[in-house]
């Protein structure tokens, strides 16, 4: 991409839609490599983003799985092209909707992301998103703002509560995400420059206004369930408009989308790491999101024991009229499934124990073991096994 007077507004005008509207994408404010002047108050700002880096490294949040993180850094650096290099990735277990990306150059992607995107495309979409938001500077912008009247150590934890969310609750999450919000002018400028990043290495620009619409769906099944918003919704401009701007500068930058096909290489992804994921969704007791996600995960193709069993775990949870015999009956899908899930088993046998049936029970606990033989709470079940 050409790259135009670093520091003024260079924006590129793009096809047209009907009449004599046009889309235009800023290009980056900054090169590769770029780093601030020793005198600038920005190279302050590095210095203290340095140092919650380096908290954030050693932070028991962090996913340091090689498989994981390869496959997202190697989409980062992807859709970064030339500013490969300028960027960190630190994959943060938190089971809720977020990304961010830092001054310095570190970027933050909560695992939350990862039950909610469908696709490569529409990860890469966010991640191309907040690469956008890096080379036009927002993100140094937003930190100056809350830096002024703040001191140090009052930046650092700012900056760790919104990286990491750790035992935070969702108001307050909201809280610090909206004071670290950025303009709309700014979102704006990320939108249409984030999906132009992504379609310029060859991956769909479309699912930058699909990643919007599962958002939306989701906002409106929790809303059903009388469930709040979720984070990003709550500290982003609306994103019904967003949704409908993007479809509209897709469709006229790039033509129709292409032809819907799983993804093979992400659902891989997905289901590797399915049972840590949605144990931590599950935990948010927000079943009404839960739910809507078991559902896509299943249109996705994500192995059906899977989706089963983690549905039979909802439902225990909820423990509501009629959930824990639909709990059941769910769990017994997943046993039955073509590729069972071994957890299944164990649920089923504390059902059958409960119920006084210590055959069945012996049964299940039995299978149970043969298909986890390394479980975490294999002498426990042993122990079962033994007094009954």
């Amino acid at each position: 991409m050409r790259l135009m007077t670093f520091g003024m507004l260079a924006v590129v005008a793009v096809a047209a839609l009907a009449g004599d509207a046009a889309f235009e994408v800023p290009e980056h404010a900054i090169p590769p490599g770029y780093k601030p002047e020793v005198a600038r108050d920005e190279r302050g700002i590095w210095r203290e983003l340095e140092d919650f880096e380096k908290e954030l490294e050693r932070s028991p949040l962090r996913i340091t799985d090689p498989a994981l993180n390869d496959y997202i850094d190697d989409l980062v650096c992807r859709v970064a092209q030339g500013y490969c290099g300028d960027f960190r990735l630190y994959v943060v277990r938190n089971p809720h909707f977020n990304a961010s990306m830092a001054a310095n150059g570190m970027m933050v992607i909560w695992t939350g992301l990862l039950t909610r995107v469908a696709s490569t495309d529409e990860l890469a979409a966010v991640v191309g998103h907040e690469i956008a938001h890096y080379t036009r500077l927002h993100t140094l912008a937003r930190f100056r703002k809350i830096r002024k009247g703040m001191t140090v150590g009052t930046i650092f934890s700012f900056g760790l509560g919104i990286a990491t969310g750790v035992l935070m609750p969702i108001g307050e999450m909201v809280a610090i995400a909206s004071a670290l919000k950025f303009s709309r002018e700014q979102e704006s400028e990320a939108d249409l420059l984030g999906a132009k990043l992504i379609a310029d290495v060859d991956l769909d620009p479309h699912a930058a206004y699909r990643i919007w619409r599962n958002l939306i769906e989701e906002d409106q099944r929790a809303e059903v369930k009388r469930e709040e918003p979720g984070l990003f919704t709550q500290t982003h401009p609306d994103p019904v408009d967003r949704a409908e701007v993007l479809e509209q500068f897709a469709s006229a930058t790039y033509g129709p989308p292409p032809e819907a096909a799983r993804d093979e290489v992400f659902l891989a992804v997905l289901a590797n790491n399915y049972k840590w994921l949605m144990d931590d969704q599950i935990r948010t007791a927000r079943y009404g999101r839960t739910e809507y996600l078991l559902e896509r995960h299943a249109a996705l193709g994500v192995p059906e024991g899977l989706v089963h069993y983690f549905r039979g775990v909802m439902l225990a949870q909820r423990a509501g009229a009629g959930d824990l015999a639909a709990a059941r009956t769910a769990y017994e899908q997943a046993a039955a499934a073509p590729e069972p899930v071994a957890e299944a088993f164990r649920n089923l046998g504390y059902a059958f124990m409960k119920d006084g049936d210590v055959e069945r029970a012996r049964e299940h606990f039995g299978e149970y073991l043969a298909r986890a033989p390394g479980a975490t709470d294999k002498a426990m079940i042993e122990f079962y096994l033994q007094e009954q």
